[in-house]
């Protein structure tokens, strides 16, 4: 699928940690192209269960337990501003990973799409594991195994040749791509590569006090 992109879209994945939200934004675009209402609300929801089918069958066995889905929101960006439409997360969508102290930590993932600079690489701060699973500051094996299955799951689905939906994860640059961005076709690079990284991470903007 290659640019002109049709349409681009942004999915947030929302949760809780200690009181805390969490918000992990992910971009994607499609070159099915069609400017009725309807069909483009059809894209939105079939994104989101997309994306939310995948959060509840391999991120939450590689999160902690306090952390809780909220709702998965996907919305076009382009070349048209539309609402979010929201696939809401159940009462029990939660983490199956042991507990954590702290609600700044996070497994962090780097987007590769194989330009060069920054403006082709993105990274994502997914919710933590559990205590239990962090050595010297390091995820284990088997915790970066289930990180990993996550992210397999958005590949077969979003990446390469053979995936199964109608759309393609990418990184968007938002320089390029502009406020409004009008720039999509320039500024969104499809991803090649989901790479976990086995320190774990620290998201300041998630500190409870502090603000999501």
């Amino acid at each position: 699928m290659p640019a002109p992109w049709a349409r681009g879209f942004r999915v947030r994945i929302v949760g809780t940690l200690h009181g805390a939200e969490t918000n992990n934004v992910l971009h994607f675009a499609t070159n099915v192209g069609g400017s009725d209402p309807d069909v483009i609300r059809d894209q939105l929801i079939a994104l989101a269960q997309a994306v939310i089918a995948c959060v509840r069958t391999t991120l939450l066995p590689a999160v902690t337990q306090d952390w809780r889905l909220v709702r998965v929101e996907s919305q076009s960006i382009f070349p048209s501003l539309t609402d979010p439409v929201i696939e809401s997360g159940d009462v029990d969508d939660i983490g199956e990973l042991g507990p954590t102290s702290v609600s700044f930590a996070a497994s962090l993932v780097n987007i590769r799409s194989g330009q060069g600079g920054r403006r082709g690489r993105g990274r994502a701060f997914l919710p933590p594991a559990g205590e239990a699973q962090i050595q010297a500051s390091d995820l284990d094996a088997p915790t970066v195994a289930l990180i990993l299955a996550f992210l397999l799951c958005l590949a077969g689905k979003f990446m390469g040749p053979d995936h199964t939906e109608d759309f393609i994860l990418g990184v968007l640059s938002r320089t390029i791509a502009g406020p409004t961005n009008a720039n999509f076709n320039e500024g969104f690079f499809e991803a090649l590569s989901l790479n976990p990284v086995t320190r774990v991470a620290v998201m300041r903007s998630r500190k409870v006090g502090v603000g999501a």
